[in-house]
């Protein structure tokens, strides 16, 4: 700590203590005021991240793992966002995630959640990808106890991660195109810290910085005028933000009443949402039109992670048949008919924050109500000890739509979804930093919007879509990038923002130490961490090949396949394909074949003939840099061996 300092802010702060919120009792109970006295103490730090969710976490790891210091900051008492603070612990994923699709860092959150699980309770059949809840909507569900004891134990070892919990940034100093400074409260304790980072990562769930960092951010949905989306709305529409959702969840306890208390307005809210588990999708969208679900059942998954009838095992995180001596199941309620879905929460005062958030509440207490009362199902039990708190609802709400700050560069619909894409893969970004894949998941706001789903294919994150239009020293680190309303119905997801999170540390980190941070760079040190830049379904971050293919592939020098995601690394490289690569390399003009042979670096037989289907041998090469110095075979030599090569010479670096 340094010593104590005058600071620059304003007298007193009011906001709204978002953990405290409950859903009775005047909405102005819940907003503090923060008075600053004249002299707080000050803190520096490389970089600053604010909210521990799944970017937060991502960035602060990533920026611990490469010497920096790092003041990490999260409101809520339990670290991870929306996976865990808010509840969603049954992950929102893809169908690749076992294989790939996650950064190596974010993977490791899920091996760790899945030892916990076969220590503590010795499943019957611990499987390499075992799932604790045995649910359907993703292919790891949990507890969000556990996670938050998980993600603890990730973060404990780095002692350059000091950890604010409880803590809120109220104001942000800028100078220039510079942030210098940031005024931290903590909501507990009632104490100020002045905080001076070098650089600051917006990682909140809300984009709270964006407004106090003062640079242009948008609410809502972006008028077809300015995105050429297709399914854009005519004009702007600050009020249409997704709905956002308590989660909670419930113990089956049959036999047993554990019915709550009947809320205040219970047939209002009920027949306003409606709840229900008749779900309409919609049929000119090629939907399966009316669909019931039923309550429970084990029925095999279809595509999508999608449940074709049972709703309590949709999001079940705890199984008990997958373990010894245990009976009863807990399921996660994070329903469409649960969302809140009338008011933003965005860019509000802090009473009317409250009261929004209070309505919220309400929403998801008469859902429970109604499960335990009109379904006429006995034995469903709240657990406020899974969620860490007093209500049994989430400790923060869980928000699919931020704010997002207007970037140099934006996504949009026409670069990720499927009809536009006659590939198979969605729109190349040069400058990619990541990747992801999953449905454009619109859930309705309460301005005019029936809510769309949209199918993509695998996308990348563009780096220009994290870098502000006038600031040097501020990012965005979670769904707080440069996406539109549309595309952040699928930007919004666990492992894509723990991606963005990573990234934007790195972009970070090279700023700090090097003062630029062109995208090369930035590409290499993320693909040496084990996140994904080019998506390949067959290579895992764990292949040795990894980082190679993935820098290659991004350069536009590996064999990649359109009409399909794989990368084939363990198959032979072809001489044709060999000589395009080095061709592209070298930046040798005209067709490859021709001038790699006429360079003397590839070997024709005694006819003059390339034989370019044919596989690579080393002994087929006659450049020094790409032949392995002792190599354990002449060949044929496979994709990845061929590309580790190209990526360890000091002359093509």
């Amino acid at each position: 700590m340094f010593p104590l300092l005058l600071a620059a802010f304003l007298d007193t702060y009011s906001f709204v203590d978002i953990e405290a919120v409950r859903a009775t009792g005047a909405p102005s109970s819940f907003v503090r005021t923060a008075t600053i006295p004249a002299n707080i103490p000050t803190h520096a730090c490389d970089i600053l991240i604010a909210g521990a969710g799944m970017g937060g976490l991502g960035a602060a790891l990533r920026a611990a793992e490469r010497g920096h210091q790092v003041c990490l900051t999260e409101e809520a008492s339990w670290l991870g966002g929306q996976a865990i603070a808010a509840g969603v612990s049954a992950l929102d994923e893809n169908k690749f995630i076992e294989m790939t699709g996650g950064p190596r860092l974010y993977n490791e959150f899920r091996r760790r959640i899945r030892e916990h699980y076969k220590r503590a309770y010795k499943p019957h059949h611990p499987t390499d990808n075992f799932n604790p809840g045995g649910c359907y909507v993703s292919s790891l569900c949990f507890e969000p106890k556990v996670g938050a004891h998980i993600l603890e134990e990730m973060i404990k070892p780095h002692r350059n991660i000091l950890l604010f919990r409880r803590t809120r940034i109220l104001d942000l100093e800028r100078e220039g195109n510079t942030i210098t400074a940031a005024l931290a409260w903590n909501i507990d304790r009632q104490q100020a810290v002045k905080l001076l980072p070098k650089f600051v990562l917006d990682a909140t769930e809300m984009g709270d910085l964006l407004p106090l960092a003062k640079t242009p951010y948008t609410v809502g949905s972006e008028p077809r005028s300015v995105t050429d989306e297709p399914h854009a709305a005519e004009a702007a529409n600050p009020a249409c933000v997704q709905s956002f959702t308590y989660p909670f969840i419930i113990e089956h306890r049959p036999g047993e009443s554990h019915t709550i208390a009947k809320p205040d307005d219970f047939e209002k809210i009920r027949d306003h949402q409606p709840f229900g588990f008749v779900m309409k999708y919609p049929e000119e969208f090629g939907w399966r039109g009316r669909f019931e679900y039923s309550m429970f059942g084990d029925d095999p998954p279809i595509p999508n992670n999608m449940s074709p009838r049972p709703f309590f095992s949709w999001r079940r995180v705890f199984n008990a048949s997958a373990y010894p001596g245990k009976h009863t199941d807990l399921a996660l309620m994070n329903w469409p008919r649960q969302d809140y879905h009338d008011e933003s929460v965005l860019d509000r005062t802090p009473e009317d924050t409250a009261r929004v958030l209070q309505n919220a509440k309400k929403v998801s207490m008469a859902f429970l109500y109604w499960l335990q009362n009109d379904r006429k199902t006995p034995g469903f039990k709240l657990r406020p000890d899974e969620m860490g708190t007093q209500d049994g609802l989430s400790q923060m709400p869980y928000i699919r739509e931020s704010r997002r700050i207007q970037a140099q560069g934006m996504v949009r619909e026409q670069d990720i979804v499927f009809e536009n894409s006659p590939r198979a893969r969605a729109v190349h970004f040069p400058d990619s930093i990541g990747t992801g894949f999953y449905m454009v998941d619109i859930h309705p706001c309460g301005a005019n919007e029936k809510g769309r789903m949209m199918m993509p294919k695998p996308f990348q994150i563009p780096m220009s879509a994290l870098l502000p239009k006038d600031l040097t020293n501020f990012l965005p680190a979670s769904k707080n990038l440069g996406v539109t309303h549309l595309t952040n119905g699928a930007y919004r997801l666990h492992p894509i923002e723990w991606n963005i999170g990573e990234a934007a540390a790195v972009i970070a980190s090279l700023r700090l130490k090097t003062g630029q941070s062109p995208a090369g760079p930035v590409q290499s040190e993320l693909a040496h961490a084990g996140v994904q830049i080019f998506w390949f379904d067959d290579l895992p971050e764990t292949h040795p090949g990894f980082a190679a293919i993935q820098m290659a592939a991004i350069k536009g020098w590996y064999p990649v396949r359109y009409d399909d995601l794989h990368a084939s690394p363990d198959s032979p490289i072809t001489r044709n394909e060999a000589a395009r690569a080095i061709a592209a390399i070298y930046n040798l003009p005209g067709d490859p074949v021709k001038a790699v042979v006429e360079k003397g670096w590839m070997a024709v037989d005694h006819r003059n003939w390339f034989h370019g289907d044919l596989p690579l041998y080393w002994t087929d090469l006659r450049h020094k840099d790409l032949v392995p110095t002792n190599p354990k075979s002449t060949g044929p030599v496979t994709r990845s061996a061929f590309f580790q090569i190209t990526a360890s010479s000091p002359s093509l670096r």
